[in-house]
Protein backbone atom coordinates (compact mmCIF):
# COMPACT_ATOMS: atom_id res chain seq x y z
CA UNK A 1 0.00 0.00 0.00
CA UNK A 2 3.07 2.38 1.24
CA UNK A 3 4.51 1.67 -2.68
CA UNK A 4 1.34 2.08 -4.33
CA UNK A 5 0.93 5.84 -2.56
CA UNK A 6 4.63 6.38 -3.17
CA UNK A 7 4.36 5.83 -7.20
CA UNK A 8 1.16 8.20 -7.19
CA UNK A 9 2.75 10.79 -5.25
CA UNK A 10 5.91 10.68 -7.60
CA UNK A 11 3.55 10.10 -10.80
CA UNK A 12 1.58 13.51 -9.25
CA UNK A 13 4.51 15.33 -8.81
CA UNK A 14 5.72 14.54 -12.35
CA UNK A 15 2.90 15.11 -14.35
CA UNK A 16 2.81 19.00 -11.42
CA UNK A 17 6.64 19.21 -13.39
CA UNK A 18 5.16 18.77 -16.83
CA UNK A 19 2.83 20.71 -16.24
CA UNK A 20 4.77 23.65 -15.34
CA UNK A 21 7.61 22.98 -17.87
CA UNK A 22 4.35 23.80 -20.60
CA UNK A 23 2.94 26.52 -18.81
CA UNK A 24 6.25 28.04 -18.38
CA UNK A 25 7.14 27.70 -22.44
CA UNK A 26 3.88 28.70 -23.73
CA UNK A 27 3.89 32.17 -21.98
CA UNK A 28 8.09 32.63 -22.83
CA UNK A 29 6.73 32.05 -26.32
CA UNK A 30 3.52 34.31 -25.92
CA UNK A 31 5.44 37.57 -24.10
CA UNK A 32 8.86 36.88 -26.17
CA UNK A 33 11.04 35.61 -23.66
CA UNK A 34 12.31 32.87 -25.48
CA UNK A 35 13.41 35.04 -28.63
CA UNK A 36 15.74 37.49 -26.82
CA UNK A 37 16.91 38.97 -29.92
CA UNK A 38 13.47 39.78 -30.85
CA UNK A 39 13.21 42.19 -27.68
CA UNK A 40 13.04 45.61 -28.21
CA UNK A 41 16.19 48.38 -27.74
CA UNK A 42 16.10 51.05 -25.46
CA UNK A 43 17.82 53.23 -28.40
CA UNK A 44 16.72 53.82 -32.24
CA UNK A 45 20.55 53.43 -32.93
CA UNK A 46 20.78 49.94 -31.09
CA UNK A 47 17.58 48.88 -32.56
CA UNK A 48 19.49 49.43 -36.39
CA UNK A 49 22.65 48.04 -35.12
CA UNK A 50 21.31 45.08 -33.81
CA UNK A 51 19.94 44.19 -37.56
CA UNK A 52 22.77 46.00 -39.67
CA UNK A 53 26.05 45.61 -37.39
CA UNK A 54 27.95 47.59 -34.41
CA UNK A 55 28.84 50.81 -35.18
CA UNK A 56 26.82 50.79 -38.16
CA UNK A 57 25.23 54.55 -37.28
CA UNK A 58 28.26 57.17 -37.34
CA UNK A 59 26.66 60.40 -37.45
CA UNK A 60 22.38 61.24 -37.09
CA UNK A 61 21.23 63.49 -39.43
CA UNK A 62 17.76 63.94 -38.63
CA UNK A 63 14.51 61.51 -36.85
CA UNK A 64 11.45 62.60 -38.36
CA UNK A 65 8.30 60.69 -36.07
CA UNK A 66 6.30 58.79 -37.90
CA UNK A 67 3.02 56.68 -37.20
CA UNK A 68 4.14 53.72 -34.73
CA UNK A 69 7.85 54.84 -34.80
CA UNK A 70 10.35 57.13 -36.85
CA UNK A 71 12.99 57.15 -39.75
CA UNK A 72 16.63 57.69 -39.20
CA UNK A 73 18.52 59.46 -41.48
CA UNK A 74 22.46 59.19 -41.11
CA UNK A 75 25.77 58.50 -42.67
CA UNK A 76 27.55 55.68 -42.17
CA UNK A 77 31.76 55.85 -42.33
CA UNK A 78 32.65 53.01 -44.48
CA UNK A 79 36.30 51.10 -44.24
CA UNK A 80 37.70 52.73 -46.77
CA UNK A 81 37.08 56.78 -45.14
CA UNK A 82 33.64 57.10 -47.90
CA UNK A 83 30.15 57.97 -46.38
CA UNK A 84 27.23 56.19 -47.14
CA UNK A 85 23.51 57.91 -46.67
CA UNK A 86 21.13 55.59 -44.99
CA UNK A 87 17.18 55.62 -44.21
CA UNK A 88 16.18 53.41 -41.23
CA UNK A 89 12.50 52.85 -39.97
CA UNK A 90 12.01 51.96 -36.63
CA UNK A 91 8.93 50.81 -34.99
CA UNK A 92 8.04 52.01 -31.55
CA UNK A 93 6.90 49.24 -28.74
CA UNK A 94 5.95 49.96 -24.95
CA UNK A 95 9.19 47.78 -24.40
CA UNK A 96 11.84 49.78 -26.73
CA UNK A 97 12.65 50.01 -30.81
CA UNK A 98 12.60 47.55 -33.01
CA UNK A 99 13.90 47.86 -37.24
CA UNK A 100 11.24 47.67 -39.83
CA UNK A 101 12.77 48.41 -43.05
CA UNK A 102 15.18 50.73 -44.77
CA UNK A 103 18.36 51.38 -47.37
CA UNK A 104 20.93 53.26 -47.72
CA UNK A 105 23.55 54.37 -50.63
CA UNK A 106 27.24 55.91 -51.28
CA UNK A 107 29.51 56.78 -53.56
CA UNK A 108 32.71 58.51 -53.66
CA UNK A 109 32.08 62.36 -55.05
CA UNK A 110 28.63 62.02 -52.42
CA UNK A 111 30.24 63.13 -49.08
CA UNK A 112 30.74 66.07 -47.05
CA UNK A 113 33.51 68.67 -47.56
CA UNK A 114 33.14 69.42 -51.36
CA UNK A 115 34.19 72.53 -52.61
CA UNK A 116 31.85 75.12 -54.22
CA UNK A 117 33.21 73.71 -57.61
CA UNK A 118 33.18 70.13 -57.34
CA UNK A 119 29.60 70.26 -55.80
CA UNK A 120 27.97 72.58 -58.91
CA UNK A 121 28.99 69.24 -60.79
CA UNK A 122 27.02 67.20 -58.78
CA UNK A 123 23.71 68.58 -58.08
CA UNK A 124 21.58 66.07 -56.48
CA UNK A 125 21.09 62.55 -55.70
CA UNK A 126 17.50 61.01 -54.58
CA UNK A 127 17.22 57.33 -53.66
CA UNK A 128 13.26 55.50 -53.73
CA UNK A 129 12.61 53.09 -50.89
CA UNK A 130 9.20 51.12 -52.01
CA UNK A 131 6.26 50.45 -49.94
CA UNK A 132 6.54 47.42 -47.95
CA UNK A 133 3.12 46.48 -47.65
CA UNK A 134 1.83 43.14 -47.79
CA UNK A 135 5.80 41.83 -47.70
CA UNK A 136 7.38 40.04 -44.86
CA UNK A 137 8.41 43.63 -43.51
CA UNK A 138 4.75 44.34 -42.79
CA UNK A 139 3.86 47.97 -42.54
CA UNK A 140 5.98 51.03 -43.01
CA UNK A 141 5.82 54.74 -43.60
CA UNK A 142 6.84 54.09 -46.91
CA UNK A 143 7.33 54.44 -50.56
CA UNK A 144 9.62 57.65 -49.83
CA UNK A 145 12.22 59.53 -52.08
CA UNK A 146 15.37 60.25 -49.95
CA UNK A 147 18.76 61.72 -51.16
CA UNK A 148 21.78 64.56 -50.79
CA UNK A 149 21.80 67.77 -52.49
CA UNK A 150 24.99 69.04 -53.19
CA UNK A 151 24.79 71.65 -55.50
CA UNK A 152 25.16 74.77 -52.90
CA UNK A 153 21.88 77.09 -54.92
CA UNK A 154 19.69 73.82 -54.19
CA UNK A 155 17.12 75.75 -51.91
CA UNK A 156 13.92 73.30 -53.27
CA UNK A 157 13.64 69.98 -54.47
CA UNK A 158 10.05 68.99 -56.30
CA UNK A 159 8.72 65.16 -56.60
CA UNK A 160 6.14 65.03 -59.23
CA UNK A 161 3.91 61.85 -60.61
CA UNK A 162 2.10 61.32 -63.67
CA UNK A 163 -0.62 63.04 -62.54
CA UNK A 164 0.60 66.40 -62.20
CA UNK A 165 1.18 65.67 -58.10
CA UNK A 166 3.49 67.18 -56.49
CA UNK A 167 5.32 66.86 -53.17
CA UNK A 168 7.71 68.82 -51.88
CA UNK A 169 11.21 67.38 -50.28
CA UNK A 170 12.33 68.66 -46.28
CA UNK A 171 15.45 69.61 -46.73
CA UNK A 172 18.14 69.36 -44.15
CA UNK A 173 21.21 71.66 -44.13
CA UNK A 174 24.24 69.70 -42.89
CA UNK A 175 26.80 71.71 -44.96
CA UNK A 176 26.53 74.33 -47.60
CA UNK A 177 27.52 71.70 -50.02
CA UNK A 178 25.67 68.35 -48.34
CA UNK A 179 21.99 68.48 -47.60
CA UNK A 180 19.95 65.77 -46.90
CA UNK A 181 16.17 65.95 -48.11
CA UNK A 182 13.24 63.17 -48.08
CA UNK A 183 9.98 63.55 -49.04
CA UNK A 184 7.10 60.81 -48.15
CA UNK A 185 4.85 59.39 -51.27
CA UNK A 186 1.89 57.20 -51.47
CA UNK A 187 1.64 54.14 -52.98
CA UNK A 188 -1.25 54.94 -55.08
CA UNK A 189 1.01 57.84 -57.40
CA UNK A 190 2.63 54.73 -58.77
CA UNK A 191 6.18 54.36 -59.87
CA UNK A 192 6.85 57.01 -62.12
CA UNK A 193 8.28 60.37 -60.69
CA UNK A 194 9.76 63.92 -61.97
CA UNK A 195 12.44 65.05 -59.82
CA UNK A 196 13.16 68.75 -60.10
CA UNK A 197 15.89 71.12 -57.83
CA UNK A 198 15.56 74.53 -57.91
CA UNK A 199 17.64 77.71 -56.74
CA UNK A 200 16.46 80.52 -55.06
CA UNK A 201 14.54 82.20 -57.72
CA UNK A 202 12.73 79.39 -59.17
CA UNK A 203 15.22 78.82 -61.83
CA UNK A 204 15.60 74.80 -62.05
CA UNK A 205 19.04 73.60 -61.57
CA UNK A 206 18.63 69.73 -62.55
CA UNK A 207 15.28 67.64 -63.12
CA UNK A 208 15.28 63.67 -63.79
CA UNK A 209 12.61 61.10 -64.54
CA UNK A 210 12.51 57.81 -62.87
CA UNK A 211 10.92 54.43 -63.48
CA UNK A 212 10.91 52.59 -60.52
CA UNK A 213 9.02 49.65 -61.38
CA UNK A 214 11.86 49.60 -64.27
CA UNK A 215 13.83 46.67 -63.13
CA UNK A 216 16.39 47.77 -65.98
CA UNK A 217 16.33 50.81 -64.22
CA UNK A 218 20.04 51.64 -63.33
CA UNK A 219 19.78 55.73 -62.48
CA UNK A 220 18.22 58.41 -63.24
CA UNK A 221 17.63 60.37 -66.78
CA UNK A 222 18.00 63.98 -67.40
CA UNK A 223 15.59 65.98 -69.17
CA UNK A 224 17.10 69.53 -68.40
Amino acid sequence: MVRQWANRLIMLLVLAAVILVVIYAYEGKLFGLQDKKAEGSPTVVEAIEKIRGEGYVSYMIDERPVADGEVAFFLRKTSNGGYTIAAEYVRKFEKGWKWGYGGSFGASNYHPGLSDVEARKESFFAMYLPGTEGTEFGSSPFPMYFGIALHPDISRIVVKDTTGYEKQAQIIPIEQNFKLFYVFLDASQGTKFEITGYEGSGNIIRRVTQDEANTNNTGTTRID
